[in-house]
């Protein structure tokens, strides 16, 4: 979001979409005016970060905002950059584990599985994202013909990618198309989108396997209706490599199914059986139910300790 008028906040952006979402998702749950700073780092400080000096990006000049966000460990040289060149007139707020001293920020967030400890640090269960009810009826209404001739009941179905906690093997390629299966049995129009880490081979068997059926498939060309797919879901079926994923199926309340695929991290893996311990997901055997969980809203969260502090934001709002 780019006007004529001086933006509140800046977000700092080395392009990944997951960290680039949870910043504008609390940019936008404070209502503030932001601006999206694209930075380009050298192959040095791509390597380095979160240490190294960036070299003078003409982006990121005075007028400096009130506020900046940023997630991904590339953008931590250049947030601490600015706060030292507007003399720590900006308030800076790093999402993710930032794996230096928290006191180089104002605030820190982290998920809970990080186990992340500081003065100035909060963490929550689930991640921040752009997930709120204002844009789920938004996306709704713009995509609402797309659908009109898909037979309800709608099953988002969100399909990540290989990682380094999940391999995404041949035998687990599988065992999801299995999966996508049974639920088409069930009697659920499974509403499909895949990422950039997607194995082609997964992709070609899901569009083999949905000819000829009720379904959505966004193959990641075009604009995307991800956002519309939570809004006019009843249920989710996710992948487990994503944390975000995870994160916006519930927030957007939708009963949340698990594929069962092999995580080689002690981080997901906690946050996976948390999350299953307190009844937030489940994973998928053989059926889908809908059922209740306690709401989580995580970027609400953020944005009201945000606001509690004694910050240049109280000049905002």
């Amino acid at each position: 979001m780019v006007s004529n008028v001086l933006p509140d906040c800046w977000i700092v952006s080395s392009g990944l979409k997951g960290c680039e979402n949870q910043c504008i998702g609390v940019a936008e749950e404070l209502k503030l005016k932001y601006e999206i700073k694209k930075i380009n780092p050298s192959w040095l400080i791509s390597i380095i970060a979160p240490y190294g000096k960036p070299k003078n990006n003409k982006k990121i000049t005075a007028p400096f905002p009130k506020i900046i966000i940023g997630a991904g460990r590339k953008t931590i040289p250049y947030i601490k950059h600015i706060k030292k060149i507007s003399n720590s007139r900006c308030f800076t707020v790093y999402l993710q584990n930032p794996k230096i001293k928290t006191n180089n920020f104002d605030l820190v967030w982290a998920p809970n599985h990080d186990n992340i400890k500081g003065k100035n640090v909060i963490s929550t269960l689930l991640t921040p994202g752009r997930v709120s009810s204002e844009l789920l009826k938004l996306e709704k209404n713009k995509w609402n013909n797309k659908f009109q001739d898909i037979p309800k009941p709608y099953l988002s179905v969100l399909i990540g990618g290989k990682s380094k906690a999940f391999n995404f093997s041949d035998k687990e390629c599988l065992n999801i198309l299995s999966s996508i299966t049974r639920a088409i049995d069930l009697g659920w129009t499974p509403l499909i989108s895949s990422s950039r880490r997607t194995p082609k081979k997964l992709i070609l068997g899901i569009q083999n396997l949905i000819k000829g059926k009720p379904h959505y498939f966004y193959d990641g060309n075009g604009e995307n209706p991800y956002y519309a797919f939570l809004a006019i879901s009843d249920a989710a079926l996710v992948t487990p490599d994503s944390v975000n994923m995870i994160s916006e199926t519930l927030i957007a309340n939708l009963p949340t199914y698990i594929f069962n695929l092999k995580c080689k991290s002690k981080r997901i893996s906690s946050f996976l059986s948390t999350l299953e311990d307190e009844k937030y997901i489940k994973k998928f055997d053989e059926t889908i139910e809908i059922y209740d969980f306690k709401k989580n809203n995580p970027t609400k969260y953020i944005a009201e300790h945000i606001k509690k502090i004694k910050t240049p934001l109280k000049s905002i709002n």
